[in-house]
């Protein structure tokens, strides 16, 4: 009898102390095995965030690339279009056309004042401004359409002020543009 009982008591110290190590195992590293896939997990949630991030930001950068490699396109075909005459030739070109379209829609210029080439904003670049100011008086209708087809007619320049008003000789459009050309690279200019 003695020896199936130590056998019992063998067997339940082996049992006690597996159950000792099993509680063991369940108080002290489940729960660290649980907190690091806790931590596992966020970190990679955490990277999934960061990465989509970067995609957006990447994306973000793309499309600026893009806008910036567009502009310079523009840019570059813009200034191959402009003038390279000299400064009259450009003033009667914009003067041939003014009184073009201002005879097509049934305008009279009353005056038309050309300023001083200047180089004033572009300085570095072989561009130059002309400032045009001219008077037109007529319907307001004809006013309309003038500037649209002025707008429309490829000529360098922009509206860099206006102002339409009533008269009694009808509606005044007091308009100054500044007109561009490519006057040819400043070193040889200031050599010259």
């Amino acid at each position: 009898m003695s020896s199936p009982l130590r056998t019992s008591r063998l067997r339940l110290a082996i049992g006690g102390l597996g159950l000792a190590l099993g509680l063991g195992v369940a108080f002290f590293l489940l729960p660290d095995a649980s907190q690091q896939l806790a931590q596992k997990l966020r970190a990679k949630r955490e990277a999934e965030l960061n990465r989509n991030q970067q995609v957006q930001r990447l994306k973000e950068l793309q499309q600026l690339a893009d806008r910036i490699r567009r502009g310079r396109e523009t840019l570059a075909d813009l200034e191959g279009r402009l003038p390279r005459g000299s400064a009259g030739e450009l003033q009667w070109t914009l003067s041939k056309q003014l009184h073009e379209l201002a005879q097509k829609h049934g305008l009279r210029l009353q005056t038309i004042k050309y300023g001083l080439p200047s180089r004033e904003g572009s300085r570095g670049t072989d561009l130059e401004a002309i400032d045009v100011e001219f008077v037109a008086i007529g319907v307001y209708a004809s006013h309309k359409a003038f500037m649209l087809e002025l707008e429309g007619s490829g000529l360098p320049f922009a509206v860099r002020d206006g102002r339409l008003e009533e008269s009694p000789e009808g509606a005044r459009l007091d308009i100054v543009l500044r007109a561009f050309r490519k006057a040819g690279t400043p070193d040889r200019e200031e050599e010259a």
